[in-house]
């Protein structure tokens, strides 16, 4: 009877923390979509330039960002980078940056990692930047930021054992 009873306890106690952390992931969610709506409802009122929408993601760095990726009204790849307090923007022409592409050559040839974790738009000190997050070789995750513009180094640092 007593097994019964603890058995019975910790499947309760099972689909309790299950429903949990379904619930914390959806609040979570939640703030993200609430965010990146209210990023593109600041782009409508400042009439940017934006006609076509093909990506949209979060960085969080010393301040958090919405960065959208898209086409303006002449058919040209823009990127805005929306602060998250809704009180500044930037926009830069995709062209007028490094490729996604020219980032993996440069991982590939200067940083080796034995993992690429993720590739970033974001901006620090409004400087637009790529972070890019890996693996080391010393099994170490790394952050690494160059420059969109040119792809020149801005900061890296490192987390786990030296």
């Amino acid at each position: 009877m007593m097994r019964k009873a603890i058995i019975f306890f910790l499947l309760i106690f099972s689909i309790i923390i299950i429903w949990q952390g379904i619930h914390l992931y959806s609040v979570i969610n939640k703030s993200f979509q609430l965010s990146e709506k209210e990023a593109l409802q600041y782009i409508e009122s400042k009439n940017l330039d934006l006609v076509d929408i093909y990506e949209t993601s979060f960085y969080n760095g010393t301040e958090s960002y919405q960065v959208i990726v898209g086409k303006n009204s002449r058919g040209k790849e823009i990127i805005i980078w929306v602060a998250d307090t809704l009180d500044t923007h930037f926009i830069r022409k995709k062209e007028d940056g490094i490729s996604y592409e020219q980032v993996l050559s440069f991982i590939e040839s200067e940083l080796s990692p034995e993992e690429t974790i993720s590739i970033k738009l974001g901006i620090e000190q409004s400087v637009p930047l790529y972070e890019i997050i890996y693996k080391d070789q010393s099994n170490r995750f790394s952050y690494y930021y160059i420059s969109f513009k040119d792809g020149k180094y801005l900061k890296h640092y490192h987390l786990g054992r030296e």
